[in-house]
């Protein structure tokens, strides 16, 4: 009985980090039942529509605050019935009206 080499974490690192899958290799059953997915993304403000069927003009953007900070804006969100999310796009909508000419 001949065994094959096991692969290296370098060749194993190349092959995952591909965006498509080799043809060869067969999905695992839980793979088999999703819907196949694209090679190519769309952009994030057409991937995420709106309840009401428009695609999200809105575009991402990334901060990071000190964990007391979030933790109690997490709990004034809750308080509130609201999201951070939604709290966040009101604080930005203010502070630029505030500094707008």
């Amino acid at each position: 009985m001949s065994k094959t080499p096991r692969p290296t974490l370098d060749s194993l690192s190349s092959r995952f980090a591909r965006k498509d899958t080799p043809a060869s290799a067969a999905p695992s059953p839980a793979v088999a039942d999703a819907p196949p997915v694209s090679s190519t993304s769309a952009p994030a403000e057409t991937a995420s529509p709106d309840p009401g069927g428009k695609p999200d003009a809105r575009v991402q953007i990334l901060t990071r605050i000190d964990a007391p900070t979030r933790k109690r804006l997490r709990m004034i969100a809750l308080e509130q019935d609201r999201t951070v999310q939604d709290i966040c796009e009101e604080a930005i909508r203010d502070f630029v009206a505030r500094h707008s000419k």
